[in-house]
């Protein structure tokens, strides 16, 4: 049985902050995850704080830089021109995420704080470089999502702190990315693991000058596989390589 709960639409980033600050106060994003948990029992706030009304919903290029709202739906992504021509492996996990329904509602930011292994928008985020930008009442912070999930639904984010923006440098020339996912069912379901990759290539076109490779659902969190990137690096790509690199990527889950 749902606990009766104050509902507020904040206006303003501060007046979200402040609404927040209150003992027992959740923020709403899409609400995918939180409609579910409040129908189960598992949450029973006092408080909802709606997000829609804060202007985050956004994707623009800024110079060298894609800033992406943390209420930007994954809808938006897919219909986004940018997103398709400079971050592929982004487009193929937001076509891989649910259901065309919880595409309008889930947001990239909700995706991200819910802090799921397993979350779709993860691993292409962690491999494209993605900073994010956070919002509380001690200022403004930014770091790579690398740094932001410490654990199964747990991030960095502090008491009354909202996750705004999220920031992708525009990818150098001689580059690509991919997202693959296996799970039990073609389509709608959960990743039994998902996995990003993005490499740069040296101007000969053979070389690997940059590798990121990220899996989620193999692990407490989203996770780069490090070991496999170094071993990427400098050296000529072929398919004995990615083999190569790809047991070393299964070696460090």
């Amino acid at each position: 049985m749902w606990r009766n709960f104050e509902y507020a639409v904040p206006a303003t980033l501060s007046e979200a902050i402040a609404l927040l600050r209150r003992q027992d106060a959740r923020p709403v994003a899409g609400g995918t995850d939180l409609t579910m948990h409040l129908r189960a029992g598992v949450v029973s706030p006092a408080h909802l704080v709606d997000l829609s009304g804060l202007g985050l919903n956004y994707i623009r290029t800024d110079g060298e830089t894609v800033k992406i709202g943390a209420m930007t739906t994954v809808a938006a992504l897919l219909a986004a021109a940018e997103i398709g021509r400079n971050f592929p492996a982004l487009l193929e996990a937001a076509l891989e995420f649910g259901s065309v329904q919880t595409r309008n509602m889930a947001t990239v930011g909700g995706n991200l704080c819910s802090a799921v292994p397993s979350a779709d928008l993860a691993p292409p985020l962690l491999v494209l470089g993605a900073q994010v930008r956070l919002a509380g009442a001690g200022g403004d912070r930014a770091l790579p999502l690398t740094g932001f999930f410490t654990g199964p639904r747990q991030t960095v984010l502090r008491p009354a702190e909202i996750l705004t923006e999220i920031e992708l440098p525009l990818p150098p020339p001689r580059s690509g990315s991919s997202f693959l996912k296996l799970g039990r069912r073609n389509a709608m379901t959960l990743a039994i693991v998902n996995a990003a990759a993005f490499i740069a290539l040296e101007e000969d076109g053979r070389t690997v000058r940059t590798a990121r490779l990220a899996l989620g659902a193999v692990a407490p969190t989203p996770i780069r596989a490090t070991n496999a990137e170094t071993l990427l690096r400098g050296r000529p790509l072929s398919d004995s390589l990615i083999e190569e690199a790809a047991a070393a990527a299964a070696l460090q889950t």
